[in-house]
């Protein structure tokens, strides 16, 4: 069995091997915790997100959220358990080395890569065209510029120094989290916690497991392993520690949801749409520029992770890797002008795919890490569920 631990469990071995890695590690774990909280969504966004992904239990939005937590469990057990081990700039793909070698980490590696390389592009067209208009429908005549201008904004944030730009996504992380208990309470109190309709097990087993998938970017946190103080051990608890807090602001805005109205649950923005409804146009707003600039910062985190990812196989400099980074990102997004509708379900197809591809990569692999039953029955709930992502897409490929 290959254990090629990389760190201890309080931080990194001496003369271990780890590429790309910064020369010291220093970033507090309350810091990484919040950057952790703000890579979950981000927040705000999972009360938009959850009806599309409950389907046609979305009258159980309560339960499907809690079995949900349930089931993502067992995928943040696994990266948990190695992380007790392994602290590294290589995130997942340092796993998959210490499992399987390190020609298997890096062909890992590029998989992981072109996912999120793919996903920062598409994703701004997806603030630009489908997260704003709906609340902001001025925003209309600017779509254009804010699809140029925002992804040079985004270059510009991550050449500012890391803490800095760590602290700016765990304050927008942490406000995420507070308006979300907020849109719990406030539908609590119009429409109580009923259950409109009884739901299939089918499609509350379906709906289960799409609503597991929206927080699968807490492993980016993983990739500042090398630069977190306390390594392997700090980062567990900064993992459990924001899945925790977003899960539980995540149970509580979608116990009422099945009460609310369908207009309000189907529409363009769900979470703004409620606060239009049940509170006004303050809070409406306030949350259309959270799922937005939630999701906008998940980019930021994306960006930051994939370029720490990038050094750890092969060497250049942070700064290097942004800069390279930056220029098809850029050239991309001035592409999507052309038809950015189907810019947007070209590059979705082929990122969330590798993304399910590396995620089950690393828990097939688990097994030959740990022995035991219980890593064996882990990688096959975790693998599934994984699976179960990269079936939908197949199936929502070929039905369109």
């Amino acid at each position: 069995m290959s254990r090629r631990a990389t760190t201890s469990a309080s931080g990194p071995i001496a003369g271990s091997r780890q590429p790309g890695a910064p020369a010291a590690a220093g970033l507090p774990a309350p810091l990484l915790t919040g950057f952790a909280i703000a890579s979950i969504g981000g927040p705000v966004a999972l009360l938009s997100f959850l009806p599309g992904a409950a389907g046609q239990a979305d009258t159980s939005a309560g339960l499907v959220a809690l079995l949900a937590l349930a089931v993502f469990a067992v995928p943040l057990a696994i990266w948990v358990a190695f992380s007790g081990r392994i602290a590294s700039a290589g995130g997942l793909s340092s796993f998959v080395e210490a499992a399987a070698g390190r020609a298997a980490a890096v062909v890992h590696g590029w998989i992981w890569a072109l996912a999120y390389f793919l996903y920062l592009p598409y994703t701004i067209t997806f603030v630009v065209y489908d997260l704003l208009p709906p609340v902001f429908p001025g925003v209309h005549a600017y779509r254009a510029a804010l699809e140029l201008l925002l992804p040079a904004a985004i270059v510009a944030l991550v050449f500012l120094p890391v803490r800095a730009v760590l602290a700016g996504l765990a304050l927008l992380g942490l406000a995420q989290v507070a308006v979300l208990f907020l849109l719990g309470g406030i539908e609590l109190a119009h429409v109580g916690s009923h259950v409109a309709s009884q739901p299939t097990a089918d499609a509350t087993a379906r709906g289960t497991g799409s609503a597991a998938l929206l927080f699968v970017c807490a492993s980016l946190p993983l990739y500042f392993g090398a630069e977190l103080a306390g390594g392997g051990r700090a980062m567990r608890r900064v993992l459990v520690a924001a899945v925790a807090l977003v899960g539980a602001a995540f149970v509580v805005a979608a116990i009422p949801l099945g009460g609310v109205p369908e207009t309000l649950r189907d529409a363009a923005v769900p979470g703004a749409a409620i606060a239009q409804a049940y509170s006004g146009r303050t809070l409406a707003v306030v949350v259309g520029l959270l799922t937005a600039g939630g999701t906008l910062a998940l980019v930021v985190a994306e960006y930051l992770a994939l370029a720490r990812l990038l050094r750890w196989l092969h060497g250049p400099d942070l700064k290097t890797l942004y800069a390279w980074i930056a220029v098809p990102f850029l050239a991309l997004d001035a592409i999507s002008l052309v038809d950015p509708g189907r810019f947007y379900d070209d590059l979705i197809r082929p990122s969330l795919g590798a993304l399910f591809v590396s995620q089950a990569v690393v828990f097939l692999v688990f097994p030959r890490w740990r022995r035991s039953g219980w890593a064996v029955a882990a990688a096959g709930v975790a693998a599934a569920l994984a699976g179960w992502g990269f079936y939908t897409l197949v199936a929502g490929s070929a039905a369109t």
